[in-house]
């Protein structure tokens, strides 16, 4: 009885996020997904960094917008402690550079900077990101394999200690899918999009493709 009280419920909370485009709950963590359900070999799209963020600087809070072959590989950029990273997460730790590295951005961006960023799936186990055009990471799957085309997606993500995250406008434009012969080409129709129910904050999404949000902190 408790888990169909539970399923219920969930259902519930999601039906309204969906419907009216924010969405606040009580764990640590919150995201907006947009995902294909066919496969591709990699994945494009353009970000126009948010204006008004607000992310605390002591403790370990974050806000990070990146694109994503399946649940593999991820790649993009964040904002933590006062700074700008750009990262690619293929399964590793923290601390393993053979799966997973975050670097801070050489040059800190502002308020309507765009980053081109793409993911492509190299089909031997490894993934590279490229940001304006420049080849940043390249990084082996931590585990299982990377070798055949995946579902792709975007995500504007937050980790929030506190509840007091925040950012205006950010967007993710031009979004683009790999096909096996390089050429890219507009997201398709067919996707599948999520406000993550464990979200904390307050999430407004005018737009999903191109893939538009803003956070506000919690009261």
């Amino acid at each position: 009885m408790k888990k169909l009280l539970l399923s219920i419920l969930m259902a519930l909370l999601f039906h309204i996020s969906s419907t009216t485009g924010a969405f606040a709950a009580a764990t640590g963590e919150g995201a907006v997904r947009v995902a294909t359900t066919d496969y591709y070999y990699g994945v494009s799209a353009s970000l126009t960094i948010p204006g008004g963020v607000s992310i605390p600087l002591d403790n370990n809070s974050y806000i990070a917008f990146y694109t994503g072959l399946g649940e593999r590989c991820e790649g993009g950029v964040s904002y933590k402690q006062g700074l700008w990273r750009k990262f690619l997460n293929c399964g590793g730790g923290e601390t393993d550079t053979t799966s997973n590295e975050s670097i801070v951005l050489s040059t800190q961006p502002t308020a309507g900077t765009i980053y081109n960023i793409k993911l492509v799936n190299n089909l031997d186990d490894t993934a590279s990101l490229y940001i304006n055009g420049s080849l940043q990471f390249t990084k082996k799957v931590y585990s299982g394999t990377l070798r055949s085309s995946t579902p792709v997606k975007v995500v504007h993500s937050t980790y929030d200690i506190s509840d007091k995250n925040a950012y205006t406008n950010a967007i993710f434009s031009d979004l683009q899918v790999r096909s096996n012969s390089g050429a890219y080409s507009a997201f398709p129709s067919s996707i599948q999009s999520n406000i993550y129910p464990w979200g904390k904050g307050d999430y407004s999404v005018p737009s999903l493709n191109p893939l538009q949000t803003s956070l506000k902190a919690g009261s």
